[in-house]
């Protein structure tokens, strides 16, 4: 499967790569040593100890440490396919199998010293959002629909390779082997969240029809540990509001049957409950609300401000993460994890 790297949803282009040795370039090896990856006129240029290399095309990486310009060190297992995107811009992906990827993708969407069923639970779902994505090995042409390349950022699930591989996760990936959720005989829609605050909702309420019927909401008293259950509150101003959604004339029109607003009026505008909390983040930051299950109210004697009460963090659809954690501190397995919140479906191995 191909994974794009250093793909900074939303952020600025890799235009520069730092490569450390050994490792093997194009069949080529290279000794210990630092060089420096650049797009230069469409084509490759590496510098570094020796006269600089020029390449046209793909080049192929393998071993070695990565490092783009003011971002951590990384190093990744499987090969790194490299080419030049336009005049100066490096795209990356990491041809890897499947099983190898999930190792350093589960530890990066949940703590590695929670227990092993939620673990597992965790990486048969991990597996099944990566199904749709799989395509052949490392080929010339660069991969387009339907098998597009996962992101290596939460666009799709964070994949911060070797670095990030951890005992208990690698455990829950070798015990699920091949293992995927499924519903009607194919892979579910992947949701999860980190904490729900009592009850999730139907997904085709938070985001858009089709509605799923293993993802129309269920109790979950497991997540009451986690720091985020709630309630809690936040104090936002009218200068804060406006900044962030242009208006600070706020009602919530309708909320579902576990506190979620589905339409919210700001001003002459109607948001769902998720637009309007990504809105915020987008402009205050991702902690000022971290939930979709809030009420809102102006303060008395207070006009300039507004009270949020919240419960849970994320957009409460489909697995708590918090909830599973729970569950399984009770002696829940996996596959009774997966049918607690995901109900009519069913685990089976790939070949």
């Amino acid at each position: 499967m191909a994974v794009e790297l250093f793909s900074r949803w939303g952020a600025d282009p890799l235009t520069q790569l730092e490569l450390g040795g050994p490792f093997v370039l194009n069949q080529q090896p290279f000794p210990a040593g630092t060089w420096k990856l650049q797009v230069h006129r469409q084509e490759l240029v590496l510098s570094g100890p020796g006269q600089p290399r020029r390449y046209r095309g793909s080049l192929w990486l393998q071993g070695g440490r990565l490092r783009p310009a003011g971002g951590e060190e990384r190093r990744y297992r499987g090969l790194i396919q490299i080419r030049p995107s336009g005049p100066e811009r490096l795209h990356l992906l990491n041809w890897v199998q499947l099983e190898d990827y999930l190792l350093a993708l589960v530890p990066g969407e949940m703590p590695a010293d929670w227990p092993a069923a939620a673990l597992q639970a965790q990486a048969i779902l991990a597996r099944t959002l990566a199904v749709p994505h799989l395509c052949p090995g490392p080929r010339r042409e660069w991969p387009s629909a339907p098998a597009r390349p996962l992101q290596d950022s939460t666009a799709h699930q964070f994949y911060g390779g070797l670095a990030y591989e951890m005992a208990a996760t690698t455990a829950a990936v070798r015990a699920t082997r091949g293992q995927i959720l499924t519903h009607a005989g194919q892979p579910i829609e992947v949701l999860f969240h980190s904490t729900c605050g009592g009850h999730t909702s139907a997904n085709q309420d938070i985001f858009a029809p089709p509605a799923r019927p293993y993802l129309q909401g269920v109790s979950c008293e497991g997540c009451r540990a986690s720091p985020f259950y709630g309630p809690h509150s936040v104090r936002l101003s009218r200068r804060e509001l406006e900044q962030a959604l242009g208006s600070a004339e706020l009602e919530i029109l309708h909320s579902d049957p576990w506190g979620r607003p589905l339409r919210i009026r700001v001003g002459s505008r109607l948001f769902t409950g998720q637009e309007f909390v990504l809105r915020l983040g987008q402009t205050l930051g991702w902690g000022i609300l971290p939930s979709n299950r809030f009420t809102l109210e102006r303060l008395a004697g207070q006009p300039e401000l507004y009270l949020f009460t919240y419960r849970g963090a994320g957009h409460g659809v489909g697995l708590c993460q918090w909830g599973a954690r729970g569950l399984a501190e009770q002696g829940y397995t996996a596959l009774q994890i997966l049918l607690h919140y995901f109900p009519g479906t069913q685990v089976i191995t790939m070949s």
